[in-house]
């Protein structure tokens, strides 16, 4: 039998959550670079603009995604590091 112990698990998670952080940072760095603006700054162009266009719309949706990922990984970690989770 295997046997695993709580801190391994945790170091396993948060690893994990580094990991996948690290990922969509990468690709939200790739739209910044490619539009020369933060997330906040293209989300007010793209939704204000008078005519759609749908390269854009299509990135800031996929923008938007990342960005709402990220921050729920960073909460998700955090809660990891806090002791705020339990094992089932």
């Amino acid at each position: 039998m295997l046997t695993i112990n709580k801190d391994s698990t945790i170091n396993f998670y948060s690893l994990n959550y580094l990991y996948e952080i690290h990922t969509v940072e990468e690709k939200m760095e790739l739209l910044q670079k490619k539009y020369n603006k933060t997330f906040k700054e293209f989300e007010t162009k793209v939704l204000n603009m008078e005519q759609e266009n749908f390269e854009m719309w299509e990135d800031y949706l996929e923008w938007k995604s990342y960005f709402k990922t990220h921050k729920d990984l960073v909460l998700k970690k955090k809660m990891l590091e806090k002791g705020d989770f339990k094992i089932s």
